[in-house]
């Protein structure tokens, strides 16, 4: 096997007799990983408000975390926003006009009874993760052919406020259903649901400081029962936090960060690579 060499990565760890220093070098290290970690926070690809239906399990999370080197050890859950149920709007009449004008009209029967019910809001979920406020033209971007011949389906989601004290998640999963009950199937309509709920969180990016912050408490604590023959390296605290749904109403938010402890009397630390 012919390996070569791709990289070496040094981290200067200096000698010094003091046990004092070594604990003060210690303290300081971790405390300037979180400052360097807040002030180069890089640009996210969603606005700062944007609302972000979550849809993941703890398995995709896993997925990505392997990808990365392993799971996340630091996770801060956080309460969802709103809870929502996917509807669909079918119709089957012959025409594609009439079809078009069925779906519009059960859609006005929708806002109308939203109107009357302030704990319902109407909403459809553009590129499949940024939800938006449902609108009597926005709607028409997403109808498409249903499952069979001569028909047309819009897809709108209900959703309503997730309070901060919930004793029973599936009270609110059977408001949003009792709710879509209520819109009258007229003409060739079909109205349903698959009965599942997603969860939604307006501005996810929030909380990135805070699972920093942890991140960083969690290793200062290792390296503090440790000793201050110890120090910690780490990686990855500048990258995109993730979040995936925890439960029924919960979300984890994550980073993929590593580090490695090593002993305070290196002078450097030396990663190698290599390839066949």
């Amino acid at each position: 096997m012919n390996k070569k060499m791709l990289a070496l990565k040094g981290a200067d760890c200096h000698v010094d007799n003091s046990k004092q220093e070594f604990a003060m070098r210690r303290i300081i290290f971790v405390a300037l990983s979180l400052s360097l970690s807040l002030f180069l926070l890089t640009p996210e690809p969603v606005a700062a408000q944007d609302e972000i239906v979550v849809t993941g399990s703890r398995i995709s999370r896993a997925n990505k975390f392997e990808e990365k080197g392993g799971a996340p050890g630091v996770t801060v859950i956080k309460r969802g926003d709103f809870l929502l149920l996917e509807v669909f709007i079918e119709s089957d009449a012959r025409d594609e006009t009439e079809r078009l004008s069925e779906i519009a009209a059960t859609i006005d029967r929708f806002i109308g009874l939203a109107r009357a019910d302030t704990s319902i809001e109407l909403s459809i979920v553009e590129s499949g993760t940024t939800v938006r406020n449902l609108t009597t033209m926005n709607y028409q971007q997403g109808i498409s052919r249903g499952g069979r011949p001569d028909t047309s389906i819009a897809r709108i989601r209900v959703k309503t406020a997730i309070p901060e004290q919930v004793e029973n998640s599936a009270n609110l999963a059977g408001k949003l259903s009792r709710f879509v009950d209520k819109v009258d199937e007229k003409g060739r309509i079909t109205i349903s649901t698959n009965g599942e709920t997603a969860v939604s969180v307006v501005d996810p990016y929030q909380y990135r400081n805070e699972v920093v912050a942890e991140v960083v408490k969690e290793i200062k604590t290792i390296t503090e029962t440790l000793g201050p023959e110890y120090v910690a390296i780490i990686e990855g605290l500048d990258r995109q936090v993730y979040w995936d749904r925890k439960g029924d109403i919960d979300l984890a938010f994550s980073l993929p960060y590593t580090y490695e402890i090593i002993p305070n009397t290196l002078h450097s630390k030396w990663r190698m690579e290599y390839e066949d």
